[in-house]
């Protein structure tokens, strides 16, 4: 517990210091998220080291905390009476996202296997299942970086509700894709089963997620409700949002231990409906905005600058051009879809 405060302590002031770089990029018209990456690049194994390698493990609550803040913003961005008209526009627009992206990035990975230092000696099951996990990573969007964009940008209108809402909705469903895939990829890997028990077991585990999100969303109604400081508020939803994590891996480790089968709730998802539900479904909902816009700025600082840091610039330097290649073709494909 000591090490981990110091860590945390250390990296509270590297994130104090990558907010004052981040405002030299809004000087030069770019978003702070460009900074707070750039930063935690800087500052980084493969920069200045000031966060090593060996210390990123123990922030995890840091990074862990950021998502679920990032899924409860995520889904406090799907307010119904809002998106109503533009129901059609979302729909096809994340529908094409979804499959055209899914389907463009799946083919060319595995057209481009050989190039890949680590598929170019795999089977070609192994390619085909490597192929359709990255075409899943094509699909997913960042809630983060585009709610993140808006706010600094104050971007207002049809236009901004219907792209951050198409975002949202395509990271929902790229969970139910990537379960899927995962599961084809195990079959097609390691001979596993993929029949009537794995859909049952899907169905399980997605239950679970709905019933634990609603139950979150309750707890959040019920602290919003309570006359207490809006910091205290903040800090006990980012505490709610880690416990979604915590709670996660239990279940995987419990239902490993005790029961035949491997139980998953999406720790994402969960929030995602928690706030969903907040925001069309309660009385709180100004509430919970509030809490929102203002512990937005810390958390996007801390997880992008951490993000950064993360970055394994080594693979990125002997596999620049396939990177590059890949960046491409999915904005190629997003563009298509």
């Amino acid at each position: 517990m000591g090490k981990l405060l110091i860590v945390l302590f250390s990296f509270i002031w590297v994130v104090i210091a990558s907010s004052q770089v981040a405002k030299f990029f809004q000087k030069v018209r770019l978003p702070l998220i460009t900074g707070f990456l750039l930063s935690g690049i800087l500052i980084g194994p493969y920069g200045l080291d000031l966060v090593h390698a060996k210390s990123i493990p123990n922030l995890d609550i840091v990074n862990y905390t950021s998502l679920a803040f990032i899924a409860f913003a995520a889904g406090a961005e799907l307010y119904l009476k809002e998106i109503r008209n533009s129901i059609k526009s979302i729909v096809w627009n994340t529908m094409g996202q979804l499959v055209i992206t899914f389907i463009i990035g799946s083919v060319s990975i595995y057209l481009i296997a050989d190039l890949v230092p680590f598929m170019s000696e795999m089977g070609k099951e192994t390619k085909i299942a490597v192929a359709i996990l990255t075409g899943t990573i094509f699909v997913a969007r960042s809630p983060s970086s585009a709610i993140a964009v808006i706010n600094e940008m104050k971007a207002k209108g049809p236009f901004t509700k219907t792209a951050i809402s198409v975002t949202v909705i395509k990271d929902v469903l790229v969970i139910f894709l990537f379960t899927i895939c995962l599961a084809i990829a195990n079959t097609l890997i390691h001979n596993t089963s993929f029949g009537l028990f794995f859909i049952i077991e899907l169905f399980v585990s997605l239950s679970i997620t709905f019933g634990i999100g609603f139950l979150l969303a309750k707890f959040v109604e019920l602290l919003l409700n309570v006359p207490v400081s809006i910091y205290i508020k903040s800090i006990l939803i980012l505490a709610f949002g880690y416990g979604v994590y915590e709670l996660s891996h239990f279940l995987t480790d419990y239902s490993t231990s005790i029961l035949s089968f491997e139980l998953m709730i999406e720790p994402l998802l969960v929030c995602i409906i928690a706030s969903f539900w907040v925001t069309n479904y309660s009385k709180v909902r100004d509430d919970f905005h509030k809490v929102i816009e203002d512990t937005g700025p810390l958390v996007y600082a801390a997880f992008f600058t951490l993000t950064g840091a993360t970055i394994s610039i080594d693979i990125l330097l002997n596999t620049w051009a396939i990177a590059l290649f890949i960046f491409f073709i999915r904005l190629i494909a997003m563009v298509v879809g």
